[in-house]
């Protein structure tokens, strides 16, 4: 098995800081973007002016991610330069544009307008004086319109990701992909993570019926404000598995023995990132 040393380690640990950061950095501008311009111009109860404000930022939406999946093929290149001293396996990465699709269009209705329609309509059933009832749908809209940047961070990285994910599937000296989560994420992606190496050929999607505010495939499921990103492993010895040990070592201890596995991982590992404290088998399947 191939070995990475410790200068490929530390240049590797580098580059893909370097990369994920650049990547957060431009979903958040376009997050903020959106976000702002339907929190200041849109009249959430005018159809017309919904639909102005998605045709105006749909199309940037789809630039960036576009641009963050180009990027995201340069980024695994170079990785891949890195970590792969072998030169009989020639590589080169293809972006994954037009990742986007009309879906966008309805996520965006669905977080924002749609679930401001719907709270206005409680608040609007309230014994509350008018100038109360405007204070209300004032912060029910600030509400929706975070609502509407978690959303596109999710969608902005959605190329980046799905470079990462269909190019090291494609990628013959790739042992697969891994995620790579923030430090204490949440417990679906702390439970996916779990998993470790994504090998190829593809392996048998375990959770792909899961909740519905998690997106995608297996284990390259994603949500709103979603931290984590995808990486190409060629290494048993990658920092990154270690690092997700954790996530692994907890899955044996809450997941593992029948039942509803995946609600007790979650009590256990929820605890556990709120108090530092591990419950056992029962205590988790008991709470």
């Amino acid at each position: 098995m191939a070995t990475l040393s410790d200068a490929q380690v530390a240049a590797s640990a580098r580059l893909t800081a370097a990369f994920k950061a650049r990547q957060n950095r431009e979903a958040a501008r376009i997050a903020a973007l959106v976000a702002l311009y339907y929190q200041r111009h849109v009249n959430v109860e005018d159809p017309q002016a919904i639909e102005a404000w998605l045709e105006l930022m749909i199309p940037r939406l789809i630039r960036s991610s576009d641009n963050g999946a180009r990027e995201a093929a340069v980024f695994y290149d170079a990785l891949r330069r890195i970590e792969v001293v072998r030169s009989d396996a020639p590589f080169k990465a293809v972006p994954s544009t037009g990742v986007i699709d009309a879906g966008v269009r309805k996520s965006l209705l669905t977080v924002g307008p749609f679930d401001y329609t719907n709270k206005a309509r409680e608040i609007r059933t309230l014994d509350v004086g008018p100038q109360q009832e405007r204070a209300m749908l004032a912060e029910a809209k600030q509400v929706t319109s975070k609502k509407i940047a978690q959303a596109v961070v999710r969608h902005a990285q959605a190329g980046g990701r799905q470079t990462i994910h269909v190019n090291s599937e494609q990628d013959r000296v790739a042992l697969g992909w891994v995620r790579v989560t923030r430090a204490k994420p949440c417990y679906f992606c702390a439970m996916l993570a779990a998993r470790g190496i994504h090998y190829r050929p593809f392996k048998e999607d375990s959770f792909e019926i899961s909740n519905a505010n998690f997106t995608g495939t297996g284990d390259a499921k994603v949500h709103d404000e979603c931290g984590c990103s995808l990486k190409a492993v060629y290494a048993d010895n990658d920092p990154i598995l270690d690092r997700n040990e954790t996530f692994v070592d907890q899955w044996s201890l809450w997941g593992a023995g029948g039942g509803d596995a995946v609600l007790r991982f979650r009590r256990g590992y929820e605890h556990w990132r709120t108090t530092g404290e591990y419950l056992t088998w029962d205590q988790a399947d008991s709470a």
